[in-house]
């Protein structure tokens, strides 16, 4: 008795998660944008079952300001463009969000509100940025020196270790942070640079609430 008991405190504890994870949540974006004035405003993301980018929604800025409020069905990553205003400002719909920026570079707007964007972000600073301006330097060696196969071999094996130790900080931050939705989708972003068994044994170790997310379904299809 006492083991079914348990059993069943397991099985309802891990609907309930599931449940949490895709249930629809209603959150609002605020935005103040410097030299915006009336122009028009897309919300987008991209349909996780054939990457088709899409329009979710459209606003028109009130004197620099405009918002958004919409019923998420997941949380996901979500962008923000102006019309005729080259860029666009991405982050992750967790909760209410402030977005704060100018139109010279919407690629450098604060997001504030979010802590899954947080966390993006502080990996990306971590990570992603740090190894890209190395293999920036790296590319521009090598189009310097076009002709010069010693540069050219130097580069291309300076360039093998940097993604090889990149992609193994990816890996370590799933593995340490298996509870958080940022591990699925840093999954769903490099798992073609892994093998195949790798990226399963990956999958396999994150919360399994999150199976319900559209981006786990599209992963499995592309894993099994």
């Amino acid at each position: 008795m006492r083991r079914y008991f348990q059993t069943y405190l397991l099985t309802a504890g891990f609907a309930l998660l599931t449940s949490a994870v895709s249930a629809q949540h209603t959150y609002q974006l605020r935005s103040t944008i410097q030299g915006l004035n009336q122009a028009k405003i897309f919300l987008r993301k991209q349909d996780n079952n054939n990457a088709r980018v899409l329009t979710v929604d459209t606003t028109r800025a009130q004197n620099g300001t405009f918002s958004f409020r919409r019923a998420i069905p997941e949380i996901d990553f979500y962008t923000v463009s102006v019309e005729g205003v080259p860029g666009q400002t991405s982050f992750i719909w967790d909760h209410d969000v402030v977005l704060t920026g100018d139109t010279k570079d919407l690629r450098t707007a604060e997001v504030a509100g979010s802590p899954l964007t947080d966390e993006w972000k502080k990996f990306q600073t971590e990570v992603d940025l740090p190894y890209r301006d190395q293999l920036m330097t790296l590319y521009n060696a090598r189009q310097q020196s076009p002709a010069n196969t010693a540069v050219a071999e130097r580069v291309a094996n300076e360039e093998k270790r940097l993604k090889q130790e990149q992609m193994q900080k990816v890996q370590q931050y799933i593995r340490t942070n298996r509870t958080s939705l940022l591990s699925l989708f840093l999954l769903n972003s490099h798992w073609t640079a892994f093998s195949k068994a790798d990226a399963k044994a990956l999958y396999d170790q994150l919360d399994p609430t999150f199976r319900t997310h559209s981006v786990a379904k599209r992963l499995e299809r592309q894993l099994w």
